[in-house]
C-alpha cells in the first residue's frame, strides 16, 4: 500500500474493509483514534487536563489553607485564655495584699497573739503569691511594680526581722510565730499602719500592680504576624492578616 505524502489520516486506511467484522478494527473506531490523536496533537487535551488539575489543586489548597485558620484561631484562643487566667490571678494576689495589709493596721491595740499572728502570716503568704504569679506572667509593667514591692522590704528588712518577718534567698517572706509574739505593737504598727510605711508602700505597689493585671486580663491579647502581642478588633480571623 502507498502513501501520497499530502494525503491525510484519513486516506491511510481507505483501503481496509469497511464491513469488516472486527470491532476493534473498524472504520469508526480508527477514526476516533484519530480525533483523540488529533486532540492530543493540537494541544487541547492537555490544556483541558491542566484546567482540571489546576481546579483541584486549588479546592485541596483551598481546604488546607481553611484547616490551617481553624487549627491558628484555636491555638489563639486557648493562648488568650491562659493568659486572662494567669492575669486574674496576678490581680486576685494583688489585691489580697492589699487587704492583709489593711488587717494589720487595723489590728486593736488589745489583739491576742493569735489575730496578730493570723494577720502577719496572712500578708507573708500573699505576698509570695503576687511574686509567684507575677512570674508566671512575665508582663513588663507588673515586673516593675514587683521589683519596687522588692526594694521596699529590702530597705524595711531590719525592721521587719525584728518583728518575726524574715526574706529568704528566693525573695519570699517567712514569718516565726515566736518571735513574733515577742515583738512590740509599736513596731508593728509602724511598720504597717502609719502612712509612709513598710506596709503603705507595699499596698501601693501592689494596687498599681492589680491595675495593670486587670487591664491585661482585658485586652485579649493575639499574637499577630509579626510575633507581638496585639490587642484583637474584629473577628479572630482579621486579627490574622
Amino acid at each position: 500500500m502507498k502513501i501520497q505524502a499530502k494525503n491525510d489520516y484519513s486516506a491511510l486506511f481507505s483501503s481496509l474493509n469497511k464491513n469488516s467484522n472486527s470491532g476493534s478494527g473498524s472504520i469508526s473506531d480508527l477514526s476516533g483514534l484519530l480525533s483523540d490523536y488529533s486532540t492530543i496533537k493540537s494541544g487541547a487535551y492537555g490544556k483541558l487536563m491542566k484546567a482540571y488539575y489546576s481546579e483541584t489543586s486549588n479546592e485541596t489548597a483551598s481546604k488546607v489553607a481553611s484547616s490551617k485558620v481553624e487549627k491558628t484561631e484555636s491555638a489563639l484562643k486557648n493562648a488568650s485564655t491562659d493568659a486572662e487566667k494567669i492575669y486574674n490571678k496576678v490581680s486576685s494576689a494583688a489585691g489580697s495584699v492589699q487587704t492583709s495589709v489593711k488587717s494589720i493596721a487595723g489590728l486593736k491595740d488589745d489583739a491576742t497573739e493569735d489575730e496578730v499572728y493570723n494577720a502577719v502570716s496572712s500578708f507573708v503568704k500573699d505576698y509570695n503569691s503576687l511574686l509567684s504569679s507575677a512570674e508566671d506572667a512575665g508582663n513588663t509593667a507588673i515586673d516593675n511594680r514587683v521589683t519596687t514591692i522588692k526594694n521596699a522590704t529590702a530597705v524595711n528588712e531590719k525592721t521587719l526581722n525584728s518583728i518575726g518577718i524574715s526574706v529568704k534567698d528566693d525573695g519570699t517572706l517567712s514569718v516565726d510565730k515566736e518571735k513574733l509574739a515577742s515583738a512590740d505593737r509599736e513596731t508593728i504598727d509602724s511598720a504597717f499602719a502609719d502612712r509612709g510605711s513598710y506596709g503603705y508602700s507595699v499596698s501601693v505597689s501592689a494596687g498599681m500592680a492589680q491595675s495593670n493585671a486587670n487591664y491585661e486580663a482585658t485586652r485579649a491579647n493575639l499574637y499577630n504576624s509579626t510575633g507581638t502581642y496585639n490587642a484583637a478588633t474584629g473577628s479572630l480571623l482579621d486579627s490574622l492578616m
